[in-house]
């Protein structure tokens, strides 16, 4: 992406942003999806942007300037980022449109009953969530899903470390639960590589194929938990994909240990599983890669959950309840509690 003539063509249009886009650094960063700000440098994802069009590349820097004339980033102090991103994007989005900008179609525009003011949306927007969440207590009451009782270790707050033994959760039931959940794997993908000529003082670039992990698995090692249980989980994912599907595997506790790619039966038994004491779920969310068609979590489901969305399937043993953001759930209820090996299905 070519920032300068973005900023060039943005300044021909808007002669009196000149002095603020001056002022400004541009600085890539490939976790942002795919502009961000944090009130002085403006941060975009070169790789996600140069699959987009010129204008709608123009549109995203428009954004991002928008933000900072309005002063979102301080406005936002205080609140939950997400909504207010969600919020201060509608309304910014919102201007450039009247303003003659196309806005992507995954764009967020002003929700019904909104007036034009991020305070307004975001006011909008945190109503909706408490009644969705009130919404799903309520259904988790009607189903009698039950919160264990011990009020050190509620679901979704806790983050110091504890111990359970688990050495038996019914895998044949999870792996049928997991089977109707992935998406169906493909062999490639396409991106740009640095090419191997040079034209006029530029490296060429090549677009062309590469393999893409058809699965990335994260597996909580902060509990007591047998290991060949978790190889016998990683084994059974592996064997619901492709033969030549591409698995990477690492573990999380406040940390997160790195991918491995598993490949043979010769990985599985060699999977080195690391990790003890405290579950930070904001690490594991983090850890995907980006390019997995299906990312998996395998946990006890104690600790805060993130307020970013991730798309991953979080598989949860024991009596925790939880509710991921963009995430799908897949319960595994101890036989105390339910039928022996018994799963329950709950998409949030």
């Amino acid at each position: 992406m070519d920032v300068q003539k973005l900023c060039d063509t943005l300044t021909d249009r808007y002669p009196q942003w000149a002095d603020t886009i001056r002022l400004l650094s541009f600085q890539e960063a490939a976790g942002v999806h795919p502009a961000d700000n944090d009130g002085r440098t403006i941060y975009y994802n070169d790789r996600l942007l140069n699959y987009l069009t010129e204008d709608s590349q123009c549109f995203y820097v428009a954004q991002q300037l928008l933000h900072l004339q309005l002063n979102h980033h301080a406005r936002g102090r205080g609140k939950s980022q997400a909504l207010w991103k969600r919020a201060s994007d509608a309304v910014v989005n919102s201007m450039l449109r009247q303003d003659g900008f196309q806005p992507p179609d995954n764009a967020p525009l002003l929700p019904s009953g909104a007036e034009e003011s991020a305070e307004d949306v975001y006011g909008v927007l945190l109503a909706q969530k408490e009644r969705e969440e009130n919404i799903s207590a309520d259904k988790e009451t009607k189903e009698e899903l039950r919160i264990p009782d011990n009020p050190g270790k509620q679901a979704g707050k806790e983050t110091d470390s504890h111990t359970r033994e688990i050495d038996e959760i019914g895998m044949e039931k999870i792996i049928a639960g997991l089977s109707e959940m992935l998406e169906p794997s493909m062999q490639l993908d396409f991106d740009w590589f640095p090419g191997s000529t040079i034209r006029n003082g530029v490296l060429s670039y090549e677009f062309r194929a590469y393999p893409v992990a058809h699965a990335e698995i994260l597996l909580d090692t902060s509990a007591s938990v047998d290991a060949d249980l978790l190889r016998d989980f990683v084994r059974g994912v592996k064997g619901l994909l492709r033969q030549d599907a591409v698995v990477r595997v690492g573990c999380f506790d406040t940390r997160f240990y790195g991918f491995h790619e598993i490949a043979t039966e010769e990985d599985i038994q060699n999977l080195e599983l690391s990790g003890s004491g405290g579950t930070d779920f904001h690490v594991a969310v983090n850890a995907f890669t980006g390019d997995a068609e299906n990312r998996i979590i395998f946990t006890d489901g104690f600790a805060e959950m993130p307020e970013q969305r991730c798309d991953a399937i979080w598989v949860v043993y024991g009596n925790a309840v939880i509710h991921p953001v963009g995430g799908r759930v897949l319960y595994v209820r101890p036989p105390e509690e339910k039928e022996k090996h018994e799963i329950d299905f709950l998409i949030t």
